[in-house]
């Protein structure tokens, strides 16, 4: 992504038909336009309900070369200007909604008597609010909101069959991915699904197995029903949860980060230093560096256990030139402006296109990277694990 903030960064952009794209939120963008006489406008658009984009001229900019008469705006002022269109009541009933907030319950309000399949859900899903991480908690709510509750949620666990399980998950089996909360295309045949789709599926209906059958035996231990063979009964698939581990060479490594932009690269040597998951260099501190040792403290995310990376010297050095003039409490990892990271994803996806590695690989592949590197460095795999 482009720092258009940055005067002189505008001025080296060639010449194209359409503008260069600034992302503000979901389907809303602030774009950089240079026409072919030379002159500069900011450009906004936002996206329509049925999928297409309606763009405006917001002003110039403020370069030096803008005509006289023109509307000279910076950065800062046309992203106000746009914000503050987007927000109009006339661009309301046909601008999509803006990102809503994560879902924080399920789709379900147990009522009567009959003690049913979303009560136990219900209750199962505060106790995974106590001892889970909060990304883990939502993953339970949108799979069951979205497969589970509107099929078998009203049934009663007296009632409830391995029959009615077969069913709802072969129906997950055979829908096409989402996109958003909507489904993208209609229900496919399994045996018309290629080996690497059906065994991702196979991994959506191992996690909902997973789920539901710690739900059932939950109500079980509970007394809230005396039927232990339902839950027993519920099985995984095999082999479902074995993907193609992609990770890099250190020669692509450096093709990588040639292609980064200086505090992206930041955020990339610090993912191939310790293996952090990306959640956990944008939350670090600079109080985390060397703060048990030499290395660096990784604060709780999704397993809530902190641990300790230890590194070598080019890896301490890196970390301590990050922190350098920076208090306690500042986060290591911002963007150029001392912004914290927002589309941090969006940016390394293009740096990998750029770097023509893999489309597939995602920032998640440089925790892979790093453990690969250990191995081959001779690190036993009980301390890589560990």
């Amino acid at each position: 992504m482009l720092d258009l903030s940055d005067v002189e960064t505008r001025r080296q952009l060639k010449t194209r038909l359409y503008p260069y794209w600034h992302p503000i939120l979901r389907g809303r963008h602030l774009g950089f336009y240079r026409s072919p006489l030379g002159q500069t406008s900011w450009i906004a658009r936002y996206k329509r309900k049925d999928g297409g984009y309606r763009q405006f001229r917001i002003g110039g900019t403020d370069e030096a070369h803008a005509a006289n008469g023109r509307t000279h705006l910076s950065f800062e002022q046309a992203l106000l200007e746009a914000q503050n269109v987007f927000s109009k009541n006339s661009l309301r009933s046909i601008d999509p909604d803006p990102p809503r907030s994560k879902l924080t319950e399920l789709n379900y309000c147990p009522v009567g008597s009959v003690y049913t399949l979303g009560h136990a859900l219900k209750e199962y899903l505060e106790w995974k609010k106590l001892s889970s991480a909060e990304s883990h908690v939502y993953v339970i709510i949108t799979l069951l909101n979205r497969h589970v509750l509107p099929r078998l949620g009203t049934i009663g666990l007296e009632d409830l069959s391995v029959e009615h399980f077969r069913a709802c998950f072969q129906h997950v089996m055979e829908t096409c991915p989402s996109k958003g909360r909507k489904y993208s295309g209609e229900r496919q045949p399994l045996k018309t699904l290629d080996g690497e789709t059906l065994r991702k599926r196979k991994r959506t209906v191992n996690v909902l197995i997973m789920i539901v059958r710690e739900a059932l035996r939950l109500a079980w231990e509970n007394s809230k029903t005396d039927n232990d063979r339902l839950w027993r009964s519920l099985k995984k698939f095999p082999n479902a949860t074995r993907p193609r581990m992609v990770h890099l060479s250190r020669a692509e490594c450096r093709k990588l980060l040639k292609c980064c932009a200086a505090d992206l690269r930041n955020l990339v040597k610090g993912a191939l230093y310790t293996g952090c998951r990306s959640v956990e260099l944008l939350r670090m501190q600079t109080c985390d560096v060397g703060r048990d040792g030499f290395g660096v403290y990784v604060s709780p995310s999704k397993t809530h256990t902190p641990r300790f990376v230890y590194l070598p010297d080019e890896g301490m050095a890196f970390f301590l030139k990050m922190a350098a003039g920076k208090a306690p409490n500042d986060l290591l990892f911002t963007t150029k402006n001392g912004a914290p990271w927002k589309h941090h994803l969006y940016r390394f996806r293009i740096a990998v296109k750029a770097a023509k590695l893999p489309l597939g690989f995602s920032f998640h592949g440089l925790r892979h990277t790093y453990a690969s590197q250990l191995v081959q460095a001779g690190a036993p795999l009980s301390v890589v694990a560990e």
